[in-house]
């Protein structure tokens, strides 16, 4: 990092955690009974007598309306038959497919760096920094040029999280930039309890989707999703300026051989850093400033 002032954002496929991203916001009762409500909702507006404006559903809701008014004209109208064939797609897109559509079309794609705001957690210089062999690096900022689309903010922890977005909103309006940032927000900036140590801070972009293909056998069931000219690596190395390096920590572990390593870069480059190391002082682990004579 040091050597080319750039950080490395990873696809969740690098991940620890295997679990990353495979929580779906809302639960499949949960979207069964918005598919029921969905259902009623798009009725009332064929019988004109809804709350809701039917000018902003997706071009597919307004059509499926505008049938709903011909049936009912014609006194043809079976809700039971509608809410068959309607209920019959809703197992198609429920959340089993929109997690296997992440896993298969998206994760590869997603780009994250994953930070946090305390040099101090024993936890994490366990689990990151090679049990105190390592060092912490402080950021004043993590990108020279904003990444297309960046999203960013603290992770929710939880152990059956309450969805901020809801599945109703999706069936009417579609993917909107409203529906897509709480879905991100569920999908993506969560985790589960057992890892609220870390208070980690996530910063999150996409590399090129490439071509994605859905299809769906409406007889079958049977659903395929494919991908093609996505990258094929899964990270992205992102460039930071060189004066957002603050500070380097070095653990209490840190053999003289890595730190001499790291403080040529420093020299070399002209870098401007605060340099700490966490030392063990009356059984209690302290940083304390690192002055080295001329």
């Amino acid at each position: 990092m040091l050597q080319n002032q750039s950080l490395r954002w990873s696809s969740p496929l690098l991940f620890n955690d295997l679990e990353e991203c495979q929580f779906t916001p809302f639960t499949e009762n949960q979207y069964l009974n918005a598919y029921s409500d969905y259902i009623n909702i798009l009725k009332e507006c064929a019988e004109g007598h809804s709350r809701y404006d039917s000018r902003k559903f997706t071009d597919i809701n307004q059509t499926i309306i505008q049938f709903m008014k011909l049936a009912i004209q014609r006194g043809t109208f079976d809700d039971d038959g509608l809410a068959s064939s309607l209920l019959n797609m809703s197992t198609q897109f429920g959340p089993n497919f929109y997690r296997e559509y992440i896993n298969t079309a998206l994760i590869r794609t997603f780009r994250i760096l994953c930070v946090t705001g305390r040099y101090d957690n024993s936890l994490m210089w366990s689990y990151y920094a090679n049990e105190h062999y390592g060092c912490v690096i402080e950021l004043k900022q993590v990108y020279v040029d904003e990444p297309r689309l960046l999203r960013q903010g603290h992770i929710r922890y939880h152990e059956n999280l309450e969805p901020l977005s809801n599945p109703i909103d999706m069936l009417l309006y579609g993917e909107t930039k409203e529906v897509r940032d709480l879905m991100i927000k569920d999908v993506i900036f969560s985790k589960g309890q057992k890892w609220n140590h870390e208070e980690e801070y996530r910063f999150l972009f996409s590399e090129t989707w490439g071509q994605i293909t859905t299809t769906i056998n409406m007889q079958t069931n049977e659903k395929n999703i494919k991908v093609a000219d996505q990258p094929e690596d899964l990270f992205t190395d992102v460039s930071v300026p060189k004066e957002s390096i603050k500070s380097i920590t070095f653990g209490a572990r840190t053999n003289s051989e890595d730190m001499e390593k790291i403080l040529h870069v420093i020299s070399e480059k002209n870098y401007e850093i605060d340099l700490y190391q966490m030392k063990l002082i009356n059984g209690k682990l302290t940083r304390e400033t690192l002055v080295f004579s001329e």
